[in-house]
C-alpha cells in the first residue's frame, strides 16, 4: 500500500497568511465595542434606572420610557446643584455670636483721645506778628483765609510741629487729675501728646510709636518733645488678631481692663481754660473725646463726642469685638469683606485697620493731586511738603470726593480688618457742683472756685459694666464639606449616585478598555504563535528538516489513524531526535515498500494462474493496484 504524503495545497496557503492581517482579524473579532461596553455598564452600575435601559429583554418603548425619565431626573439634579453652588459662591460668609465669651482681662482698655475745642491759645496767637512764617502756620491750623505770601511758608513739617507745640494747650495744663483702677496716677505718665485733625490732643493707652509705625524715624503723630508714657510703664505689642505679645501687667501698656464698675475704670479732671480761646472748629466750649482701638489713629473732627464744661460725665464703654474663623482665609477678600493681618499692605502703619488704611489712602491721594500733605496725615519722609491754606481748595475737593461714596474716580477701598475691636460709648452727664455739699469724690477737693469750675472744668468717668463679652465671628455659611454634602444628597435623592458610582464610570471609561485591549493583544499573539507552530510542523513534515520540528504523524493506507498509533510515531525536537526519527521513518518506509511489492507479486501470479486455468476466452476482471494509486 502506498503512503499518502502532505502536498503544497490549502494548508500551506493558510500558513502563509499575512501576520499583520491575522492580528487585525483576531482583534476585530474579539474587540469589545462601545455599545457592548455601554450596555454592560448600564447593567452593572449602581445608578438607578440605567439597568432598564441596558436590558435587551425589554421593549423599545419601555427602554425609551426609562431613558427619558433618567434625563429628566438628571436635569432636575443639575438645576438644584447649581442653586447650591451659586449660594456657596455668592454668600459664603455668615456672622454670628461666638459661643465662647471673652474675659475683659484679655481686652485692652480703650484708647481715649481728648482734645480741647480751642486749637490755639490766645496768648500765644496774639504774640505772632503778621507776614511771618508763624502767621501762615496759624492761618493754616485755624483754617483762616487771608492774603499772605506763600513764599514765606516753607511747608516743612518741623515748622508746623514747632508752632503746634508752642501755641496750643499742653496736656499738662488740660489734665488736672487722673486715676485708673482705684490708683491715682500722674497724668503725664499715662497720657501722651498726639497730633490729630483738631490740633494737639492727649491720648491714653495708645500703642507706642515703635509698635504702631513701620518706620520709627519717619514723621509721626507723636511729637518728639513729648515722652510716650514714660516713667514706670513699659510698652508692649498688642494687635487685634494676635492679642498681647506677652503677659500684660500693671507696669505695661496698653493697659488691660482691670475690672467692671466705675471704680475700676479711668477718671480724669479736665480744664478747658475758656478765657484763652482763640479759634475753634465748633461754636461751643469744652472738649472732644473719642474711644478707639490702641492701634489706630483717631479722627476727632468727624466722630468725637462733646464734653461740655461744668459737667460730670459717666461713659459706659461696651467693647465690640470682631474676629474670624481660620477657614475663611481661603475665601476671596471681595466675598468675605475683611482683611487679615498677613494680607495688609500698609506702608506707614504696622497694624492694619480700616481707619489706618483710610488715613494712609487720603494722605497718598492728596499728595498725588496737590503736592502736599495735611500736617496730621501720615508722612513717609521729613521733607514732604505740608499743605497750607493756599492748597485748601485742592485738598478739600479730594477729601469731599473720598467721602462721597458715589464717586468712582477718587476713592479709598479699605475693607475692615477680620480682627478688629471698637468701643461703643454710652454717655450720661450732670451739672458739676463744687463746695456746695460734701462728696465722696476727692479729685475736686483742691478746686475752691465754684464759678471757675462751672466755666472751665469737666469730670469724666470711663468704665465697663460686664466681665465677659461675646465677639462677632465671621465663619463659613456654606463650606466645602457642606457643599459636598448637599451635592451628594441631591445626587443620591435623584439618581442614587455615590462615590462608588463615580469610580464605576472611571473604570468603564479608562481601566476596562485598557485591560481588554491588553488581553486581546495577548490572545492574538498566542493564537498567532500556535498557527506559526502548526505551519512550521507541516513544512518540516514535508521536507524532513527544520530548526525545531514539532510533532508529526505519517499515515499509510491500510492503517488506522487512531490516537495510539499517532502517539507512537511522534517526533521529538532536537538534533539527536531528528537523526533517530529519520532512521525510524526510513526503516518503516523500506518495510512498507517491501510488503507492498511482495503483495503485488503474489496477486500478479495469482491472477495469472486464474487466467490460465479459465482460458483465454474468458473476461478479465478489474484488479486494483494500490501501489500505483
Amino acid at each position: 500500500m502506498a503512503p499518502v504524503f502532505p502536498l503544497h495545497n490549502g494548508r500551506l496557503q493558510h500558513v502563509a497568511f499575512d501576520k499583520k492581517q491575522r492580528i487585525k482579524a483576531t482583534i476585530s473579532r474579539d474587540r469589545v465595542s462601545f455599545g457592548e461596553n455601554l450596555r454592560e455598564y448600564c447593567l452593572n452600575t449602581t445608578i438607578h434606572g440605567l439597568k432598564y435601559i441596558g436590558t435587551v429583554s425589554l421593549t423599545l418603548c419601555e427602554r425609551a420610557y426609562f431613558f427619558i425619565t433618567f434625563l429628566v431626573v438628571t436635569a432636575c439634579s443639575v438645576y438644584f446643584i447649581s442653586k447650591v453652588y451659586i449660594k456657596w459662591q455668592s454668600s459664603p460668609i455668615i456672622i454670628g455670636l461666638n459661643p465662647i465669651a471673652t474675659h475683659i482681662r484679655n481686652i485692652p482698655f480703650p484708647a481715649v483721645t481728648i482734645c480741647n475745642m480751642n486749637q490755639l491759645r490766645r496768648e500765644a496767637a496774639e504774640q505772632i506778628k503778621k507776614d511771618t512764617l508763624e502767621r501762615t502756620v496759624l492761618q493754616s491750623i485755624c483754617s483762616i483765609d487771608g492774603d499772605f505770601n506763600d513764599t514765606l511758608y516753607e511747608g516743612k513739617w518741623s515748622a508746623v510741629e514747632k508752632m503746634l507745640l508752642s501755641s496750643t494747650q499742653p496736656c499738662s495744663a488740660m489734665l488736672k487729675a487722673c486715676r485708673y483702677a482705684k490708683q491715682p496716677e500722674r497724668c503725664s505718665e499715662i497720657f501722651q501728646s498726639v497730633f490729630t485733625d483738631e490740633g494737639l490732643c492727649c491720648t491714653f493707652n495708645a500703642l507706642d510709636m515703635l509698635h504702631m509705625f513701620r518706620n520709627a524715624s519717619a514723621p509721626n503723630i507723636f511729637p518728639t518733645e513729648a515722652t510716650s508714657s514714660g516713667g514706670r510703664f513699659r510698652p508692649i505689642l498688642w494687635t487685634p488678631e494676635d492679642g498681647y505679645a506677652e503677659q500684660p501687667s500693671n507696669a505695661t501698656y496698653p493697659r488691660f481692663i482691670a475690672g467692671p464698675g466705675v471704680s475700676m475704670g479711668l477718671a480724669i479732671v479736665l480744664d478747658a481754660n475758656v478765657s484763652d480761646y482763640f479759634c475753634s472748629s465748633t461754636s461751643s466750649t469744652g472738649f472732644k473725646i473719642i474711644f478707639h482701638s490702641p492701634s489706630e489713629t483717631p479722627k476727632i473732627t468727624d466722630y468725637a463726642q462733646y464734653i461740655p464744661v461744668g459737667t460730670e460725665n459717666r461713659i459706659i464703654i461696651t467693647p465690640k469685638i470682631n474676629d474670624a474663623a481660620d477657614q475663611i482665609r481661603k475665601v476671596a477678600q471681595a466675598q468675605r469683606q475683611c482683611v487679615f493681618a498677613s494680607e495688609a499692605n500698609l506702608s506707614y502703619y504696622s497694624v492694619y485697620s480700616r481707619n489706618n488704611c483710610e488715613l494712609e489712602c487720603e494722605s497718598k491721594l492728596i499728595l498725588q493731586n496737590c503736592g502736599c500733605v495735611l500736617y496730621y496725615l501720615p508722612k513717609l519722609y521729613e521733607e514732604t511738603k505740608i499743605c497750607s491754606r493756599a492748597n485748601a481748595r485742592c485738598y478739600e475737593e479730594i477729601r469731599n470726593s473720598i467721602a462721597f461714596s458715589a464717586n468712582t474716580s477718587i476713592f479709598c477701598s479699605c475693607l475692615p480688618g477680620c480682627f478688629e475691636i471698637s468701643y461703643v460709648p454710652d454717655l450720661t452727664s450732670a451739672e458739676i457742683q463744687v463746695g456746695t455739699f460734701d462728696t465722696r469724690e476727692t479729685m475736686l477737693d483742691n478746686v475752691k472756685d465754684k464759678q471757675y469750675a462751672k466755666e472751665n472744668l469737666a469730670l469724666i468717668y470711663i468704665f465697663v459694666k460686664d466681665t465677659y463679652y461675646r465677639s462677632f465671628t465671621k465663619g463659613e455659611l456654606v463650606g466645602f464639606t457642606d457643599f459636598l454634602s448637599n451635592v451628594g444628597g441631591l445626587l443620591g435623592l435623584f439618581l442614587g449616585f455615590s462615590i462608588i458610582s463615580l469610580i464605576e464610570v472611571i473604570y468603564f471609561v479608562t481601566l476596562r478598555p485598557y485591560c481588554a485591549k491588553r488581553k486581546q493583544r495577548a490572545t492574538s499573539r498566542k493564537e498567532l504563535n500556535v498557527e506559526s507552530n502548526h505551519s512550521t510542523t507541516a513544512r518540516n513534515d514535508l521536507l524532513w528538516f527544520g530548526p525545531k520540528p514539532a510533532t508529526t504523524t505519517i499515515q499509510f493506507l491500510g492503517h488506522s489513524n487512531d490516537q495510539d498509533y499517532a502517539n507512537g510515531h511522534h517526533l521529538r525536537a532536537g538534533d539527536n531526535a531528528m537523526v533517530k526519527e529519520f532512521a525510524t521513518k526510513l526503516k518503516h518506509l523500506v518495510h512498507s515498500r517491501l510488503q507492498q511489492a511482495n503483495g503485488w507479486v503474489r496477486n500478479t501470479f495469482r491472477s495469472r494462474r486464474t487466467q490460465l486455468g479459465r482460458g483465454f476466452g474468458q473476461e478479465r476482471t478489474g484488479t486494483s493496484y494500490p501501489f500505483y494509486d
